[in-house]
């Protein structure tokens, strides 16, 4: 039987008391037909000496250390684990998480089934400490005009996702290496604007953990100045569809709540600094029709408050 190698592909640092359980979760698959390319970081703990004796005698795991050229992040490393993959298929995955037995060939069977579509996406779930305590269940992934919904968050695709013909892939731009926050968001996004051809597999089939070292809720002044940087680079690329966008005004109004959101964060965290970059998304999101529909709001509740005073 024809069985397509699927690349999977997982940056790695510090991962040394977590990594064995995602490990597992990829061993124990119910396809076999994979390899596991583990990009380390820098770690600067015994995540590589963890792994490299899990990994003993099992030459479909392969470990690739990020040389000093390339930047440093999970982004540098999932591009370069791209670059020397070779398989069929491309599933990126994060070293925290666990997949369900049967992630894989699921996937690969619905892309063998539904051969015009250029990628699928998955459901998931995440989890604390163990997969038995669950909660939170990812499943917005399907929708009529998933390019819109997606930028406005009804739809969402998390790194675990998708599984990607590389074909699909290549002359792609991959990960922005240089967000450290919203990446994921920004590079499904670019690829929505070039193809919406996707398919919609309605199983959870990976578990995303949340821990107290994850950096999920965590905003400094980097990942916050790419926080702002990702909604610039977005409403850019609205901004090349003219049409799209003056069709969607409430884009415009979604941007600004945005940017809204983001001056409460430098408040909160002090990082005055990344006004700059807010000024900057505001100036390309506001129009006169915008003005005036948030004048009119403001005008409203006034009158509200005046009227029940």
């Amino acid at each position: 039987m024809n069985k397509p190698l699927v690349s999977i592909i997982i940056p790695i640092y510090n991962r040394a008391l977590l990594i064995i359980e995602t490990l597992i979760s990829i061993k124990e698959q119910t396809y076999q037909n994979w390899e596991c390319i583990l990009v380390d970081d820098g770690s600067t703990d015994n995540s590589i000496t963890v792994i490299e004796k899990f990994i003993l005698n099992d030459n479909r795991f392969k470990i690739v250390l990020r040389p000093q050229n390339r930047k440093k992040g999970a982004n540098a490393c999932r591009n370069l684990g791209f670059e020397v993959s070779k398989g069929e298929f491309i599933q990126w995955f994060d070293s925290d998480d666990v997949m369900s037995l049967n992630k894989i060939e699921e996937k690969v069977k619905a892309l063998k089934e539904f051969k015009n579509v250029d990628y699928l996406v998955c459901e998931g779930i995440e989890f604390n400490n163990t997969i038995s305590n669950t909660f939170n269940k990812w499943d917005t992934i399907f929708s009529d005009n998933p390019l819109l919904d997606h930028i406005t968050g009804r739809v969402n695709f998390h790194t675990n996702g998708p599984l990607f013909r590389r074909s699909f892939l290549e002359n792609i731009k991959l990960f922005n290496e240089d967000l450290l926050r919203k990446q994921e968001w920004e590079f499904y996004t670019r690829l929505l604007f070039k193809s919406t051809n996707y398919y919609t597999l309605h199983k959870t089939l990976y578990y995303f953990r949340i821990h107290e070292s994850s950096i999920n809720g965590k905003d400094s002044s980097k990942t916050l100045k790419s926080r702002i940087i990702a909604n610039n680079l977005v409403f850019g690329m609205l901004k090349k569809e003219k049409k799209l966008l003056s069709e969607n005004y409430f884009l415009r109004k979604h941007f600004l709540y945005k940017y809204s959101y983001n001056i409460n964060l430098v408040l909160s965290t002090k990082t005055y600094i990344n006004f700059f970059y807010i000024v900057k998304g505001i100036l390309k999101v506001i129009n006169l029709k915008v003005l005036s529909d948030l004048f009119g709001t403001y005008k409203k509740k006034v009158n509200n408050s005046l009227k029940s005073n």
